[in-house]
């Protein structure tokens, strides 16, 4: 298996894991362990977890491994309030920047979004929800706004892999069939490619900032329902 393949499975499989909240928010990871369960050498899993490190997902604990980052309200207020600037910005230049070959790759996104959320698909819905968020980060043709979009998104993401009702599964339980339709996702995934397709720069920050901003406050209000 090339060394890069490697890399990539085993940072799928770490996020999977954390996914199916096998580890909670301040457990460390331990690289023998992991690389044991994931039939991988130490070397991909090593650096996968220093990727994930860099991308905000898991933090350094004092040179001794890395652990799942403890979440707290304040924390999540201001990677929260981060994403709605940075991918505000983001997605006003990808209506600016955005070739139609662009808007048809995120129109299938939109459609494969659709069908996952009705499966009830965790790992290939995560997937998808990163490659529209991501990928309007690349539309922003900004390498600066590109990796710091990245770094927020995956430590926002934490709180909705603990606390989203799409990620709780009581007893691993198998998902339920789920309406599009009344997926806030996917609706307003929908009003923001829309308005990067119209060329419209401030309704697409617009959205967006509405979009970051409302899933905030659903994950507030499952939060304090603890």
């Amino acid at each position: 298996m090339p060394r890069t393949s490697a890399e990539e499975r085993a940072h799928r499989e770490i996020i999977k894991l954390i996914l199916s909240q096998k580890y909670a928010p301040g457990d460390r990871l331990v690289e023998a362990e992991l690389a044991q369960e994931m039939g991988l050498s130490r070397t991909p899993v090593r650096n996968a977890l220093r990727k994930l490190i860099a991308e905000g997902l898991l933090e350094n604990q004092d040179n001794k491994g890395c652990v799942i980052p403890k979440i707290t309200p304040s924390d999540m207020e201001s990677v929260f309030s981060i994403r709605t600037l940075l991918e505000g910005r983001a997605a006003a230049a990808a209506a600016k920047l955005a070739t139609d070959a662009d808007i048809d790759q995120l129109k299938k996104l939109l459609a494969t979004e659709r069908e996952l959320y009705s499966q009830g698909s965790m790992e290939p819905y995560t997937e998808i929800n990163q490659q529209i968020h991501l990928g309007i980060g690349t539309l922003s043709r900004n390498d600066y706004l590109e990796r710091f979009i990245r770094q927020a998104f995956w430590r926002a993401e934490l709180y909705i892999f603990f606390f989203d009702r799409f990620y709780i599964r009581p007893g691993g339980t198998e998902p339920p069939l789920r309406d599009p339709d009344k997926s806030q996702s996917c609706r307003e995934h929908a009003r923001l490619v829309q308005a990067i397709a119209s060329r419209d720069s401030n309704l697409a920050e617009s959205v967006m900032k509405e979009h970051i901003q409302s899933t905030y406050q659903t994950i507030t209000r499952r939060v304090f329902s603890f």
